[in-house]
């Protein structure tokens, strides 16, 4: 009876082993790749410059906007933690206001209190510019989600700003603000492409909560679970304890 139950759990193991080998690699692999590279330099974060200071001359602080004609044009609620913020954005003084809900943007001239809309394409390659050590070459309004881009899970529209180097190296900016949301390099790729190999999601690539994850973690489980189970019967039978 015991040597049947061996040869069962030698078996199974022997099956699970093969069906999951090719998993368990993956995930040994990807996680491997995952401990090398900084995770800044995956980002791209290397290539950002040092923000500048808002710097307001004489001559802006006598024209400026006072924030509280902005907080009334906007109709902004303090109490709701609704902001006003001053900033520099393609080269010019705004005030960029964020409303609730808070993917609700809005920026006014600060010199002339008008509402603005979303910058150039030559805009956003000048922020390219001053904001990252990357030289841009053309720059693209995204308006379209797309299932596992580089961009997800950052709101749309997006200027797609290439640049010569990296090579295939794309900076996105967004529009409204002029913020650079993500800088995109082959090494954000590769890492991208291992990590949806790793999750098992092989299209939107952020979803952990999927059967084939769970699927394949169970039966990474009753592998081990199986050669343990085996190392142990197979300890008995060489000590002859077994008949």
């Amino acid at each position: 009876m015991k040597i049947m139950t061996a040869t069962f759990f030698r078996k199974a193991h022997r099956w699970l082993g093969l069906i999951v080998s090719i998993q368990l690699l993956m995930w040994t692999a990807s996680g491997l790749f995952f401990s090398i590279p900084d995770i800044t330099d995956v980002r791209g974060e290397q290539y950002l410059t040092q923000t500048p200071s808002i710097n307001i001359n004489q001559m802006a602080r006598e024209n400026i906007v006072p924030i509280s004609a902005i907080i009334d044009t906007a109709k902004i609620n303090l109490e709701a933690s609704e902001t006003v913020l001053l900033k520099h954005r393609a080269g010019r003084l705004i005030y960029q206001v964020e409303k609730n809900p808070p993917e609700k943007k809005l920026i006014f001239d600060a010199l002339t209190g008008q509402l603005m809309t979303y910058i150039t394409p030559t805009e956003a390659m000048s922020i390219v510019v001053d904001r990252t050590e990357l030289s841009p070459t053309d720059a693209v309004l995204i308006n379209q989600s797309k299932t596992g881009s580089e961009f997800r899970g950052r709101d749309l529209p997006l200027y797609k700003v290439t640049v010569t180097k990296p090579k295939k190296g794309i900076v996105y900016v967004d529009p409204v603000t002029g913020e650079i949301a993500a800088i995109r390099t082959k090494l954000w790729r590769a890492w991208d492409f291992l990590w949806s190999l790793h999750i098992m999601d092989y299209q939107e690539r952020d979803d952990f909560s999927q059967w084939l994850l769970r699927l394949f973690s169970a039966l990474g489980v009753l592998t081990v679970l199986s050669g343990i189970i085996l190392w142990f019967y197979s300890g008995k039978v060489q000590s002859g304890k077994l008949s």
